[in-house]
């Protein structure tokens, strides 16, 4: 098996994994569902989640206002009107589709899709 398709593979084992348990987790509220790379805040605490977004912006600082992570992050087949648990779903298929297709950046470290980078990214913004 190649690094790629274990990495991939890995990523959506463990969101298969904790979507079951995320329901008792979720925020409910639909705008702040975009910007909580579950998975991730299931890893490692906020804290660090904020420092990896950070950390994205300063490495893509196009992308350093929340309009724009937002545009990036959703697109026409984004479930916003359905939940909080539709939107963790969506955003965990992106995530593996990500590293299905190479999608990805290293940011402190970690190998993390662009869309949970930009997730965290949109996570730090929100936050301060």
């Amino acid at each position: 098996m190649k690094r790629r398709q274990f990495i991939g593979l890995s990523a959506y084992l463990a969101a298969a994994v904790a979507l079951p348990l995320l329901d008792g987790c979720a925020t409910g509220d639909n705008e702040s569902a975009v910007s909580e790379p579950v998975v991730l805040l299931h890893t490692v605490n906020a804290k660090s989640v904020i420092e990896t977004g950070q950390a994205y912006l300063k490495q893509f600082p196009d992308e350093n206002t929340k309009d724009k992570l937002r545009q990036l992050l959703l697109d026409k087949e984004a479930p916003l009107s359905s939940g909080a648990k539709a939107i963790h779903e969506y955003f965990n298929t992106k995530t593996v589709e990500d590293f299905n297709t190479g999608q990805t950046v290293i940011i402190n470290g970690w190998v993390l899709s662009h869309t949970e980078a930009r997730q965290c990214a949109l996570f730090a913004i929100l936050q301060s």
